[in-house]
């Protein structure tokens, strides 16, 4: 009976504990605030200062694959570098983190007065011989993040990195947008002269205005914001916005990635192999497209010079003709390894894919647009402009004169193909072109398309004599004995 009793007890009251379990009334007011706890400690790798320093340590939190490329680039070795001119002023303005200061180049004394904040960049700890002074010295030696993109102290979260995809002075203030000018300023004027800085006449409104800036089949070679986008896969989603930007200095190099970690030569964004858009007609056994590839630096410049004309449109335009007849301007990779042009069935081409200069020069485009030259400080050239003096590395003894002669052949045969299709001269037929391709035949589509690609290559068959010759010799043998233009 006892434990019977016991049972129904402890039944009793379990059941009365569930039974009486209600809903959970509404929260009481909020208690009084607490009192402010202690200043936790400082972070293991962000301090008091403006200029952090230590090799990016305080970016590594969110930025660890971005600052662990940079520190294999030439950029984290721009102080050692230096050498036996580790205390030359004047060099370590550009080789150090932070020096807010102006420098005398003659005297290598700092100019009085153009010392800017913050000041505990490096040039804040010139003299400084104290242990933290000569300790901070060193943790922002060479180019580290904040030399491009600013302090990032006091306060870390006020800091804004800066950033700027332009190679350009600000129309308003004058001042440099670019990342590189403070210290490739040499590089920078020579590009300004270049075609690159100067499309719509250097107006950076009036190029954005153009109708291929923003239009993402076109900005990828004509803007930087589109060639970063295309050939970076960690911008590929990044939202750039206007306005666009000359192609410059970010659109090619990569400031975060070198040879040394996972990038290219000269912290290049891409050197890959360039595959020809028009592959029709082609060797009949082939059954790869032209490609252009294997010619190092040289390859970056072949992302966006190329014809960009695919077989259906170029087939469109020979059938029944095109408003903008030829090859996509600037087809001077689809020249430099002979192929990409229309090429009139019946005639070999073949013979002229090779030239002196696709089998001799081993980085395309760089030895000629970007010689290595004494006379600019010692550095490649920029502004992508050959001159006489470099064809005479190889071809000693060429003049000028002799320059212009080589030239007019070209000009010569662009008008005999012009004069054949009944006009006066190439300038003739080139300015009513897009209009007077409609009412040709196609045989003299076929012909002119070929005469439009050496034209269009705009180099006067420098960067393949062999195939500009053989486009225009057999232009102006089909328009002779087979296409012949009847008398007006």
């Amino acid at each position: 009976m006892k434990l019977r009793h016991g049972l129904g007890i402890f039944a009793i009251l379990s059941l009365a504990l569930v039974g009486c379990t209600g809903d959970q009334g509404p929260a009481g007011p909020p208690g009084p605030e607490g009192p402010q706890g202690p200043e936790g400690p400082p972070g293991e790798s962000f301090s008091e200062f403006a200029y952090q320093g230590n090799f990016g340590e305080a970016c590594q939190h969110c930025h660890a694959t971005a600052v662990n490329q940079v520190l294999l680039t030439n950029h984290t070795n721009a102080f050692l570098d230096l050498g036996e001119n580790q205390d030359n002023l004047y060099c370590l303005q550009c080789h150090t983190t932070g020096f807010n200061c102006d420098v005398y180049a003659g005297t290598g004394e700092i100019i009085e007065g153009t010392c800017e904040e913050p000041d505990d960049g490096y040039s804040g700890y010139i003299g400084d011989t104290t242990e933290e002074g000569m300790a901070r010295a060193m943790s922002l030696e060479g180019v580290q993040c904040e030399s491009c993109h600013g302090a990032m102290g006091p306060d870390f979260n006020a800091h804004q990195p800066y950033m700027s995809f332009a190679t350009r002075d600000d129309a308003d203030t004058g001042e440099s947008l670019s990342l590189c000018q403070g210290c490739h300023d040499a590089q920078i004027d020579e590009w300004k002269t270049s075609g690159h800085a100067n499309v719509a006449g250097g107006d950076n409104d009036a190029f954005n205005e153009e109708h291929y800036v923003g239009r993402s089949s076109c900005d990828g070679c004509h803007t930087s914001e589109g060639y970063i986008r295309d050939n970076d896969p960690a911008m590929m989603t990044y939202d750039f916005g206007p306005p666009y930007s000359f192609v410059g200095c970010p659109t090619c190099h990569d400031p975060h990635v070198g040879e040394m970690g996972s990038g290219n030569e000269a912290q290049l964004r891409n050197v890959g192999d360039v595959v020809l858009s028009y592959t029709f007609p082609w060797e009949p056994d082939d059954e790869e497209a032209p490609t252009m590839e294997g010619y190092g630096p040289g390859q970056t410049c072949a992302q966006c010079h190329k014809a960009r004309r695919d077989n259906a449109n170029v087939a469109g335009q020979i059938a029944v003709g095109y408003g903008h007849f030829g090859p996509h301007s600037s087809p001077q990779a689809d020249m430099f390894i002979g192929a990409g042009s229309y090429e009139i069935p019946g005639y070999d081409y073949s013979g002229a894919r090779a030239s002196t200069h696709n089998t001799a020069i081993t980085d395309g485009c760089v030895s000629c647009h970007m010689g290595f030259d004494e006379a600019f400080g010692g550095h490649v050239v920029h502004n992508f402009m050959p001159d006489l003096e470099t064809c005479q590395g190889c071809h000693a003894g060429l003049d000028e004169a002799g320059l212009e002669a080589i030239q007019q052949t070209y000009k010569d045969k662009l008008d005999e193909v012009a004069v054949l299709m009944g006009y006066a001269d190439w300038d003739t037929l080139y300015l009513t072109l897009d209009d007077d391709n409609f009412l040709w035949e196609v045989c003299q589509r076929e012909a002119v398309y070929g005469a439009e690609f050496v034209y269009a290559s705009g180099d006067l068959g420098a960067h393949n004599p062999n195939y500009a010759n053989a486009l225009l010799d057999n232009a102006i043998d089909y328009l002779t004995n087979t296409c012949v233009v009847p008398a007006p």
